[in-house]
């Protein structure tokens, strides 16, 4: 019982620390690396109980286990919290995996006695610092990103910097509410506007009425993604499932004013934060975005 007790002290710890830097960051995106530092952290001091048990013998032993099995599940939670959400790569998921089997043999060992605990306590000892290699080669691995936009120099940040929570593709007419509380597929003006905004969406997609007149979901079963529509004022809007595939540069960028919303308002474009789908430009012979205006994008504008 007192295991469990000291394994949800570090819970809690763990909850105030995620909090208190989610809301300081601004968002769980922004402050996921800090997460895993500080659990990386608390991991390297909860494993300063080898030395107590089994080369120093300063201390109480039993407060030394406390403090270890408290600060391990501080760090462990972390790293947990870290990985969980959403995982891309396998670097990602190896960070989880490890950090449930540190958990799990961790709370075995006190859970067991003689040769089963023997066998548990060398598998959580070996497994301790295999997470914090995983950890530091997790953070040094970079996700392949498009060489458009490589993750260096000024463009080393967290994806939410410029990937939105609930990336907003547009809006279409709130016309199209009544169909979609009828159609079972996705309505052919709202295929036309999918294919404009590059979702190429089968128009045998099924349409879901989460909340009739307000909420629905098309799901594109080819592809294995969702796409979310809500009643928003006097439009409908369209969102994307994963926030990996919508971008801004906005957040960055001084480029939304109010001279530029205008000339998009006037040619019927309300939103402008994907300008790659409208813009092109080359850079080192590679074509990016699609022409659509006559205008060019220049990355260094």
């Amino acid at each position: 019982m007192r295991v469990f007790i000291q394994i949800g002290h570090g819970i809690v710890g763990a909850a105030v620390i995620s909090f208190f830097c989610i809301w300081q960051a601004g968002s769980f995106g922004e402050a996921r690396h800090t997460l895993s530092i500080i659990g990386a952290i608390a991991i390297v001091i909860a494993s300063l109980y080898i030395l107590r048990s089994r080369w120093i013998r300063w201390g109480n032993r039993q407060t030394w286990l406390k403090y270890h099995q408290r600060l391990a599940s501080l760090g462990l939670c972390l790293v947990l919290l870290h990985s969980a959400f959403q995982p891309l790569a396998w670097h990602s998921w190896l960070t989880f995996v490890l950090a449930l089997l540190n958990l799990g043999t961790g709370v075995a060992v006190s859970l067991t006695a003689r040769r089963t605990r023997r066998i548990l306590l060398r598998c959580h000892l070996i497994l301790a610092p295999v997470l914090l290699v995983g950890i530091v080669f997790h953070g040094q691995k970079k996700l392949e990103h498009d060489d458009f936009f490589p993750l260096t120099d000024v463009h080393d940040v967290p994806c939410a910097r410029c990937h939105t929570s609930e990336p907003l593709l547009f809006h279409v007419d709130l016309a199209l509410q009544q169909e979609l509380d009828t159609s079972e597929t996705v309505p052919d003006d709202l295929h036309w506007w999918l294919l404009q905004n590059e979702n190429r969406v089968p128009q045998t997609a099924p349409v879901t009425v989460k909340e009739a007149g307000n909420a629905w979901i098309i799901r594109d079963n080819a592809k294995n993604r969702s796409y979310h529509a809500r009643k928003v004022a006097d439009k409908i809007a369209i969102y994307a499932d994963n926030f990996y595939r919508g971008y801004t540069c906005a957040t960055c960028h001084e480029h939304d004013t109010d001279e530029i919303r205008l000339a998009h308002e006037l040619h019927g474009v309300t939103d402008s934060h994907r300008c790659l789908v409208c813009h092109q430009t080359e850079i080192d012979g590679v074509t990016y975005g699609r022409q659509r205006v006559q205008w060019d994008y220049d990355p260094n504008w």
